[in-house]
């Protein structure tokens, strides 16, 4: 199960630069990260950049992996490519143009769950879509994995695109609340079906392995684990580049309003009543949200 996460943290270090090091919010089970957006050789945030290497990532995102398991056994039978590029095709198709769309946002937590945590999606939500001009409705994703205890870890994602951090934080930790505190016949509901229903991680052994933790009558549903993820993005609009000229130690100013930042998500996890449960919480502050908005629409061919 743990090997299905796609791709290598590697892979994100010329997009976002981490700044300071995963911080464990008191008296929580949380854990804050913070991500700025990497510059080029004239110091410029590669802002269109991100954009493109999210749209590379929208098949693995929408498209479910035993569908991709098919393309790639096509062009291994007869050496065309046509059927990849389809479901490429496809993906971008499912992608709203509206303009306050929030779908860069849950494509770049994907990304950081998938690729930086090494955390595998197992519900492609955007692949459920009958009408591509409608947001979709519960969590903005599910990732799982398997604990050394035995336990599944089902992550519910939330993401939250503002042009204030605080608007941001409170909107993103209140969106995820109802799916944490929920025993099974409210907010989360729906999603456990379609998860249960929907689930495809490309290896029918693993499949039918993982629905027994999300059914009512089985021994595997007494270790299913429900945790969180979110991404908190906002602008900042003298966006610095934060830090020395050693490119290692954080300046004092941005230390200080990633720790102001960290501090308000404690504040809405304990009003929310959320300390037992794990949250991992992506900060990607921006220089403008409307123009990574817009870059991911172009690179989508949206625009």
């Amino acid at each position: 199960m743990n090997r299905l996460a796609r791709g290598e943290p590697p892979a994100l270090d010329s997009f976002l630069v981490s700044v300071g090091p995963p911080a464990k919010l008191s008296g929580t089970a949380a854990t804050c990260r913070c991500h700025f957006l990497a510059r080029d050789g004239n110091n410029r945030p590669r802002v269109k950049q991100l954009a493109a290497k999210l749209a590379d990532e929208a098949l693995d995102y929408c498209i479910p992996r035993s569908r991709i398991a098919e393309a790639f056994l096509d062009f291994e039978r007869t050496g065309s490519a046509a059927k990849v590029m389809q479901l490429g095709r496809e993906a971008k198709t499912l992608f709203t143009t509206l303009e306050k769309s929030g779908e860069g946002g849950e494509l770049l937590l994907y990304l950081l769950m998938e690729v930086g945590l090494g955390i595998p999606q197992i519900l492609c939500k955007m692949s459920l879509k009958t009408d591509p001009m409608m947001h979709l409705h519960g969590t903005d994703g599910v990732h799982a994995q398997v604990l050394p205890n035995g336990h599944l870890a089902l992550y519910w994602c939330e993401s939250k695109l503002y042009a204030t951090p605080g608007r941001a934080i409170n909107a993103c930790i209140a969106g995820i609340a109802p799916y944490l505190l929920d025993v099974g016949d409210g907010s989360s509901a729906q999603d456990l079906l379609l998860v249960r229903d929907n689930l495809d991680t490309g290896d029918e052994e693993v499949t039918a392995a993982l629905r027994h933790y999300l059914q009512l009558d089985t021994e595997e549903a007494l270790a299913l684990e429900i945790r969180g993820a979110c991404l908190v993005g906002f602008n900042v609009s003298t966006y610095p580049n934060p830090f020395h000229e050693d490119g290692q130690t954080v300046i004092e100013e941005v230390a200080n309003a990633v720790s102001s930042w960290y501090s308000k998500v404690l504040t809405r996890i304990k009003h929310h009543k959320l300390h037992s449960f794990e949250i991992e919480v992506f900060f990607v502050p921006m220089p403008s949200v409307a123009a990574f908005r817009a870059a991911l629409r172009n690179s989508l061919t949206l625009a």
